[in-house]
């Protein structure tokens, strides 16, 4: 045999030892990690509609609003319990029991439709500080507690206009509602 083709056949055999030496070869021993997470939930609401017009209202009379608005829990699926408040306009005051000179009532109620909602000071004024929705708080025939994700609620208002007032032009009294996790 030459020297060339020896060479070939000895090469060619450590080739198929180191094969077959290679498919033999045992995995070592193995080992796992857990990868633990906490996906925190995002709480978000949305109020439909921008804005929502009672029209003229006479000195200490009351109105309740022809509308509702539309809140909806768009948070990432937790259920929401929602918090009410307003923002006095300019030359009025907010009050929790009754109108008066420059002092005005805001009710608020959640309810499917607004003839079975029966309107108290008590379970319904807004104020200028957060109150938290409750079975009784803010509620008609719906509330505004455990409000299960993608889900809405329909809130109505009733106004009590001042007694008396000296500002004369159309106010906006801003109602903010904010969603914590149930």
């Amino acid at each position: 045999m030459n020297k060339k083709a020896s060479r070939l056949l000895i090469a060619g055999l450590v080739l198929i030892l180191t094969c077959y030496v290679i498919t033999e070869v045992k995995a070592g021993p193995l080992d796992t990690v857990a990868v633990k997470v906490t996906v925190t939930p995002s709480i978000s609401v949305s109020v439909t509609e921008d804005a929502l017009t009672l029209e003229s209202v006479a000195a200490g009379s009351a109105t309740v609003s022809a509308s509702a608005v539309t809140i909806t829990n768009n948070g990432s699926g937790v259920d929401e319990t929602y918090s009410l408040s307003l923002s006095n306009p300019s030359g009025w005051t907010a009050s929790q029991t009754a109108p008066g000179v420059e002092t005005y009532v805001l009710n608020a109620a959640f309810s499917n439709v607004v003839g079975g909602i029966i309107w108290s000071e008590t379970n319904h004024a807004l104020f200028t500080s957060a109150v938290v929705c409750s079975a009784s708080k803010f509620a008609g025939d719906q509330t505004g507690v455990g409000v299960p994700y993608n889900a809405t609620r329909k809130l109505w208002f009733q106004f009590k206009a001042p007694t008396a007032t000296t500002v004369g032009i159309e106010q906006d009294i801003v109602v903010t509602v904010t969603a914590q996790v149930s």
